[in-house]
């Protein structure tokens, strides 16, 4: 079982930011620690401006994690991001109607050019020619009727037409749509733009039953599905003034839980199949096992497995919130790293533990030093570094509080920590046991890997790292029986900054301790015979702060000493691998 390491982060409580702070105060700041300061301010003050609604909005609507409804994220976006531009490069296919204005040039005999917008009664006024009625014909056949009354009309003249603006239209989203109502589009739009405007579908309606209604007949159905997974809709189906899109209620929901390319549910309509599901879900996942198929059934109170075949559940008829499961075999990627016989990046099946992935590899060489392995595990790697951010950003939210007490800060190394905390590199690390003869013999210290893992073998090391407030931080030989006094001698003694109450010892292993208050003669052995300093142990004694109890201290340092380990450890594999991390 993992023993995942989680920095505790320091709870500091501030409910207001100070106003003003002191000019002084900010220029004695380490330069990125005063952009991060005044980042945070003007992050605050952001947050305490008023917000305003603006007319392209995202939508946040709720939805069930676990089993959200294909195609219901189409309409997430900004509720404008479909409506199409006023501009008069349209197809030619495009129906005019009372509101769209023509721009007509003639150019011959006689020369002018003019806009004539089209009256109620679907009609422009042609001088010398007339009243030409427009409405419900096509850009493209309109400008030949135009053509032929300017060529009959006014000898060796051409007529030049273009849509100058585009009319506005009035149509009814009603239904289940998610904001039902009356919408104003331009006259370029089309039912996807409709919706679009009126948020989408709702929780019970239908992506697959969406009528245009116009003068009480359908015209034109949508299916949702069509457009997002085959890309089919006639999008020269334009909406008209006074036209209805009447969103039908939900049909049944079939999930997909896994063995596809797209898990997730569907719906489907009455005479649909486990093939036309296959096409939405985008096919069969890679490494699926087709004699593993069944189907999850709540009916009637009661839950029930249904065991198919492949032919079976071709034909079967599916209920509302049926859920098929197919099995598929886990790949989760591992790289092995450092001082192995074939490192590498490994493909393993779900559930392969640490000792059978390092067989996989080769085994360990001859110069791995085993007790030092390293396992970084990409959710260990994301919490620890959340952590740390949140630290940081208490620590800034402190100098922001406290902006009138610059010199006791300052006295007591804050800066100098602060500025650790930001640089260091946070680390995933897991402990783990890799002796793989302890593993044999109780198989409870194995571990499960997981998808991304990173195992670092280093080199074996007759080194002892010192790092912190010592006079030459770097590498010592190791001496069998030594206690931490020899090796903060062989360093040049401790600075006076030094805390000698909290010195942290980091294994190899990765465990870390901290001891608290007591005499460094007591470090020597512990219970008689365990040696508290191995080949590979980093020696870390932190600076002299004012944190107020223990619990601070650990808080502050813990990040900044795994940084350091996983450095340690990085420089090692890399001296013994052609393999970069």
């Amino acid at each position: 079982m993992k023993k995942i390491f989680l920095l505790t982060c320091l709870v500091v409580s501030a409910a207001t930011y100070s106003q003003e702070l002191d000019e002084a105060y900010l220029q004695s700041l380490p330069e990125s620690v005063r952009e991060d300061v005044l980042s945070k301010i003007e992050a605050q003050e952001d947050l305490d401006k008023p917000v305003y609604r603006r007319a392209s909005t995202f939508i946040d609507k709720d939805k069930d994690i676990d089993n959200i409804l294909f195609g219901s994220d189409f309409f997430d976006v900004m509720q404008t991001s479909f409506m199409p531009i006023n501009e008069p490069n349209l197809d030619s296919s495009y129906v005019l109607d009372f509101g769209d204005v023509l721009e007509i040039q003639l150019i011959g005999q006689k020369d002018q050019i003019d806009n004539y917008s089209i009256n109620r009664d679907g009609s422009i006024n042609l001088p010398d020619i007339g009243r030409l009625n427009l409405s419900g014909l096509s850009l493209n056949d309109a400008s030949n009727l135009i053509k032929a009354k300017v060529s009959s009309a006014y000898i060796g003249t051409e007529a030049y037409i273009s849509l100058k603006n585009i009319r506005d239209i009035n149509v009814l989203v009603v239904g289940n749509a998610y904001n039902p109502g009356i919408y104003t589009l331009n006259g370029n739009s089309n039912m996807l733009h409709a919706l679009s405007m009126a948020g989408g579908i709702n929780d019970i309606g239908s992506y697959r039953n969406i009528n245009l209604i116009r003068s009480g007949k359908v015209i034109d159905t949508l299916d949702i599905y069509e457009v997002l997974v085959f890309g089919k809709y006639n999008f020269s189906n334009g909406l008209r003034s006074g036209d209805s899109i009447v969103v039908g209620p939900r049909e049944k929901i079939v999930s997909i839980e896994s063995g596809v390319m797209r898990p997730a549910a569907y719906e489907i309509k009455s005479n649909e199949t486990f093939d036309d599901l296959l096409k939405y879900s985008n096919g069969f996942g890679k490494d699926i096992n087709l004699n593993q198929l069944l189907v999850k059934r709540v009916s009637g109170g009661k839950s029930d497995v249904i065991y198919l075949t492949l032919d079976e559940i071709r034909s079967f008829e599916f209920f509302n919130n049926d859920s098929i499961f197919i099995q598929e075999y886990k790949i989760d990627t591992v790289s092995i790293l450092g001082s192995v016989n074939n490192p590498g990046i490994y493909k393993l099946t779900r559930g392969t533990t640490l000792s059978e992935a390092i067989k996989k590899s080769g085994g360990y060489d001859s110069s791995a030093y085993q007790f030092g392995g390293y396992l970084e595990n990409q959710k260990t790697l994301e919490i620890n570094k959340i952590s740390k951010d949140r630290l940081y950003d208490v620590f800034l939210t402190n100098l922001i509080i406290n902006s009138g007490a610059t010199s006791s800060m300052q006295d007591s190394g804050v800066m100098e920590i602060l500025l650790q905390l930001k640089n260091s590199k946070s680390s995933g690390r897991v402990i783990a046991e890799f002796d793989l003869d302890i593993i044999a013999s109780d198989s409870s210290k194995d571990t499960i890997l997981e998808d991304g893992d990173r195992i670092f073998i280093p080199q074996l090391t007759q080194q002892v790292y010192i790092q912190g407030e010592v006079s030459n931080s770097g590498a010592i030989r190791y001496a069998s029986g030594q206690n931490i006094d020899y090796y903060i001698n062989k360093s040049g003694g401790v600075l006076l900054t030094a805390d000698l109450d909290n010195i942290f010892i980091i294994h190899p292993n990765g465990e870390t301790e901290n001891f608290i208050n007591k005499s460094r003669l007591s470090f020597i052995l512990e219970d008689n015979n365990k040696e508290l300093i191995y080949p590979g142990s980093i020696i870390y004694i932190p600076q002299k702060t004012n944190f107020a109890n223990s619990l601070q201290t650990a808080s502050i340092w813990a990040p900044i000493i795994s940084s350091i380990a996983l450095s340690l450890t990085s420089l090692s594999v890399l001296n013994n691998s052609k393999w970069i991390i």
